[in-house]
């Protein structure tokens, strides 16, 4: 029987041109080497070299068998990529999120229901997670807005309102709410990788001076301890423990709130059903 490794040695060999620059890339021996493509010309019953006393080289057979052997050899790498993706997919759930928060609700609410499978999420611009999800990179995507096709369902499963945090001291403190409009202008502090809510910030407050933060602990951190204005909501309020010297005060704008609706191929609805039936 046809071995693969053999054909890795045959292809090795015509790539190096000579038995021992091929047997020293393969970590083995010449006259393994030697024996491993006489083996292969036994099981093929045809010669693949012209011999003489001191070179070996292929022969037309031999360079057809080399082509061929590549093919073979790449098909079976494609047939390994192919299943350990089939595989991960079946043993993994991939959720990609417009925003953070809907993306943390719904993870615990994965780990809940399928403990013994692999979450992996992420968030991103909503045109690439749509393609995401009809190119099945996704299992399911978190979008601001529903949608109903041939192929994909969504089902609404969370609501987030947004919220200013201000200093006791700020001059707006003592509102019951506050328009974007109002804050627009000032420096505030806001999280990175906050999804489609950065594109809400910029465009409604054009003038404001956003100091980015990437990490969670510093931006909380520089919260408490400065007098800077940040972004907080009802969903972090309920998560999180909140500094004593911040006002939060609701704001106005209907931009500030959002329904987060859970999308998904309807093909998948079966393996879904108990995520989807406790959202």
């Amino acid at each position: 029987m046809i071995e693969l490794e053999q054909l890795q040695h045959l292809v090795t060999f015509q790539e190096c041109q000579t038995l021992s620059k091929a047997a020293k890339q393969l970590h083995i021996s010449q006259p393994v080497l030697t024996r491993s493509m006489q083996k292969l010309e036994e099981e093929l019953e045809v010669n693949l070299f012209n011999r003489t006393k001191n070179k070996i080289a292929f022969n037309e057979t031999g360079l057809l068998a080399v082509s061929l052997a590549k093919r073979i050899l790449d098909d079976t790498k494609d047939m390994k990529k192919q299943l350990v993706d089939f595989d991960r997919k079946l043993h993994t759930f991939a959720i990609g999120s417009c925003a953070p928060a809907p993306l943390s609700y719904l993870s615990r609410k994965f780990s809940q229901f399928y403990p013994q499978r692999t979450l992996l999420t992420e968030i991103k611009d909503m045109y690439i997670l749509i393609k995401g999800l009809k190119e099945k990179d996704y299992t399911i995507i978190i979008m601001p807005y529903d949608i109903e096709n041939e192929q994909i369902e969504s089902i609404p499963f969370m609501e987030e309102q947004l919220f200013f945090s201000l200093p006791l001291n700020h001059p707006l403190a003592h509102k019951k709410s506050i328009s974007l409009k109002e804050m627009d202008g000032e420096k505030m502090l806001l999280m990175s990788n906050i999804g489609f809510w950065n594109d809400m910030h910029k465009k409604t407050m054009p003038h404001t001076k956003f100091l980015i933060q990437n990490d969670r602990s510093v931006f909380y951190d520089l919260v408490e301890l400065s007098t800077l204005p940040s972004f907080t909501s009802d969903y972090v309020m309920k998560t999180e423990i909140m500094p004593q010297n911040r006002v939060i005060i609701p704001i106005s704008d209907a931009q500030s709130h959002a329904t987060f609706y859970c999308w998904y191929l309807r093909e998948n609805e079966s393996q879904l059903r108990t995520l989807l039936y406790h959202l």
